[in-house]
């Protein structure tokens, strides 16, 4: 099979024919459709886990994705992460734990659309969940998977957003949601403009204010009839063949990356 994978920590992505994985107890095949290339994928790649998880060369990343599952023929999507680290979904198979965060792929539901909700579209839901009874919003960075979807999700719950790219100035606001921060100070700057305030990249002294994403099978079919109602607008700035994909993370402006199979 092909897949795009880097030799070691930190090397390039390049496309690289490998060995078809079989599944083990309690695992599943999966034909992948499509994925969805996330910011944590690239950490990975530069060696985030190294010192946590077992890691598998070529690492192959992706965590978000769409299938079929080899045997059943049941149509899937959600998260495929597992140990060791390195059989991700840039590939045209991967394995999965049966017990992660998936549920069923519907008939009318564009394959790359699904691979883009688990991760980005679980994070923002929570996020806005999270929030309670807060009237406005400041969103910063707002373009992206992450933000468009709170954006969109936070006005559909009544809630006034204000979004906020790199540059602009901020204004004071019930709750605050900080996707760009990545240091101490530049998040906890932006804090002191509301008395709920979250970021995606712990760099907070304060637990309460680093958020951590906790999926579920409900949440994915929560965004999945979202996307079908025409309530939620899935944010797809590119679709890349999987043999021209070793460059996905060059960067390509707002919106999600997703890989086609």
């Amino acid at each position: 099979m092909w897949g795009i994978a880097a030799a070691d920590f930190g090397a390039e992505l390049q496309l690289v024919e490998l060995p078809e994985p079989q599944a083990g107890p309690d695992e599943l095949k999966v034909r992948m459709f499509a994925a969805s290339v996330n910011p944590f994928d690239r950490k990975v790649v530069n060696g985030m886990l190294r010192e946590s998880a077992e890691h598998r060369f070529p690492l192959v990343p992706g965590t978000d994705g769409a299938g079929e599952v080899v045997g059943s023929g049941e149509r899937i999507f959600g998260t495929f992460f597992h140990r060791p680290v390195g059989g991700g979904t840039y590939a045209e198979y991967v394995t999965v734990p049966a017990q992660n965060v998936l549920a069923p792929l519907p008939e009318d539901l564009d394959p790359a659309v699904a691979a883009a909700l688990p991760t980005a579209g679980m994070t923002a839901l929570q996020l806005v969940e999270s929030l309670g009874d807060a009237k406005s919003v400041v969103v910063i960075g707002p373009n992206g998977g992450v933000g468009s979807f709170a954006v969109q999700i936070a006005r559909a719950a009544g809630k006034d957003v204000i979004p906020v790219g790199r540059g602009d100035s901020l204004v004071e606001a019930d709750a605050l949601i900080d996707l760009v921060s990545t240091d101490r100070s530049s998040f906890e700057a932006n804090a002191r403009y509301a008395p709920l305030a979250f970021n995606t990249n712990y760099v907070s002294s304060d637990n309460a204010q680093n958020f951590g994403m906790k999926g579920s099978r409900e949440m994915l079919v929560r965004l999945a009839s979202m996307v079908q109602a025409g309530d939620l607008s899935v944010p797809i700035a590119r679709r890349v063949p999987l043999r021209d994909a070793a460059d996905v993370f060059a960067g390509h402006g707002p919106g999600k990356t997703v890989i086609i199979m």
